[in-house]
């Protein structure tokens, strides 16, 4: 998150999702709704499910903020600009509160983290889940393999459970 404070080029551009990694994250959502219609759930995995929520709202407020401050860069001459003159700008404004909404969801997503401590899952969505937590902290382009495994991983789970 800090490097949108610190992106001061005229070339910057938003992280770009791969369609692999969007899907990784709700891979989950199928095993795990199915579940809980039928009163089984896993209250672990309910953190496991914010966490995810928080993780995607971050990477579409992400893109907004990238994608918004390219456009000042380049039509605004954005960090040429006094503090006070940016304020002045609408989508200055708009860049604050994506920026503003995005340090709460740090917060949030950082204490889900803390909570999410290694101890032994009590359900196959527990499992799923967790994986698919892991699954987005590791980058595809980073880890292409451990980032695959780990997809399969979530991916054979839930066919085991009945192709849900």
């Amino acid at each position: 998150m800090d490097s949108r404070h610190k992106a001061e080029s005229g070339d910057v551009r938003a992280r770009q999702l791969s369609r692999r990694s969007v899907l990784s994250g709700g891979s989950a959502a199928p095993l795990v709704a199915q579940d809980h219609a039928l009163g089984n759930f896993d209250p672990a995995v309910t953190v496991f499910t914010r966490w995810l929520a928080i993780d995607a709202e971050q990477r579409r407020l992400q893109l907004e903020w990238g994608t918004l401050e390219g456009w000042l860069i380049t039509h605004r001459s954005w960090y040429k600009l006094a503090p006070a003159e940016q304020a002045r700008i609408p989508e200055g404004a708009r860049l604050a509160e994506i920026n503003a909404r995005l340090d709460v969801l740090d917060v949030e997503g950082h204490a889900l983290l803390r909570s999410m401590r290694p101890k032994p899952a009590k359900s196959v969505e527990a499992v799923v889940a967790n994986l698919s937590v892991a699954a987005r902290l590791i980058f595809v382009e980073d880890h292409p393999g451990a980032h695959g495994l780990i997809t399969r991983a979530v991916r054979d789970l839930a066919a085991f459970c009945g192709g849900k």
